[in-house]
């Protein structure tokens, strides 16, 4: 029998895009990220409770599965009001699937988070309107049809955290959207930018994006973290009404996608400049000298001014053994292991 959470009537959804939790501070950046990001995942439970909108994680709350320190796991417990229906993600779970060591177990076995599925989806009713959110974490096979049982779903919602291939996320995606019957709407996690919605027939894929930077990168500095927030059609709010994606569900009835901007400092406050490479000289030597110096200048608790740099150097060995260096890094980092790749 389906096992079913239910909800009292809520205004809206909201959908928590990859919190990236931790208590370190990543690869350069410059402010305290460990109560940043917890006060960010803070400010989306307190806004969706504040508007009367249910949120609904979209999986690595974690940046790492296991050994968190107590304070955090405290913290987020903390934050938490009533159970937070999720799912979870690759960096959750330290295999690809849930096991009693992760953290987020601990969180599931609590109560603290509500773990949603096919067979045990979130039912409530978003402004009278019978809704449905099912989910597949990381590691688990996305439904190609949902049936609900014995309920009659005005819209059904999945929550999904994989490498979709949306356009300008085609070096990585790998799940194709289609149509999938019974599915009006697919909402990802796991890619770390907002990219455009992509509607297959019934089924319309959002990528909601992450709330927490945590690379340096272009991309990184043109992405604005927000939330999703899926609401009827006729909905009124106070955001831009141009950035807001409207759709159909099978059922006949309109809803829109519409992005709240979580607040957040510029790139430039959080992250440490990127210092150019010096021309070899005589006193700085070459390009490898000048990145060492700047790795240990910009040096932070993770491994990635290790890792960026050993990528830029590793041209001059073998793909195995680079290959081999990145996994050693990744040994001595506690981050998950990279392979190295000549085309990155």
């Amino acid at each position: 029998m389906t096992e079913r959470s239910t909800s009292t009537d809520v205004r809206g959804l909201l959908f928590i895009g990859d919190p990236h939790l931790e208590a370190r501070i990543p690869g350069f950046r410059k402010d305290d990220y460990p109560q940043v990001a917890l006060n960010k995942f803070r400010w989306c439970l307190r806004f969706a409770r504040e508007n009367q909108l249910q949120p609904i994680l979209l999986g690595d709350l974690f940046q790492l599965p296991q050994d968190n320190p107590n304070w955090l796991l405290s913290a987020i417990i903390e934050s938490i009001d009533e159970p937070l229906p999720a799912i979870y993600g690759n960096h959750d779970v330290r295999e690809n699937s849930l096991k009693p060591h992760d953290s987020i177990h601990i969180l599931f076995a609590g109560g603290h988070l509500k773990r949603i599925s096919a067979e045990s989806p979130w039912t409530g009713t978003v402004s009278g309107r019978q809704t449905v959110v099912g989910g597949t974490a990381w590691g688990d096979r996305i439904p190609k049809e949902f049936v609900a049982d014995s309920v009659t779903a005005d819209v059904v919602v999945w929550v999904t955290h994989h490498d979709i291939l949306i356009p300008g996320y085609e070096e990585s995606g790998q799940v194709r959207p289609g149509e999938l019957p019974g599915i009006d709407l697919v909402v990802n996690g796991h890619i770390h930018r907002r990219l455009q919605p992509v509607s297959k027939g019934g089924t319309h894929w959002v990528t909601a994006g992450n709330i927490t930077r945590r690379a340096r990168s272009d991309a990184s500095r043109e992405h604005i973290p927000a939330v999703p927030c899926l609401l009827p059609a006729d909905s009124t709010s106070a955001d831009d009404a141009s950035d807001a994606f409207a759709f159909k569900s099978q059922g006949g009835d309109s809803w829109q996608i519409r992005w709240v901007t979580v607040p957040h400092e510029p790139f430039d406050a959080v992250f440490h400049p990127e210092v150019e490479s010096e021309e070899p000289d005589e006193e700085h030597g070459s390009g490898f000298i000048a990145d060492l110096r700047q790795l240990t200048a910009r040096r932070t608790d993770s491994g990635a001014g290790l890792n960026e740099f050993l990528k830029k150097h590793l041209d001059q060995f073998d793909a195995p053994v680079a290959d081999e260096i990145m996994r050693l890094a990744a040994e001595v980092t506690s981050e998950q292991p990279d392979n190295y790749n000549r085309d990155s």
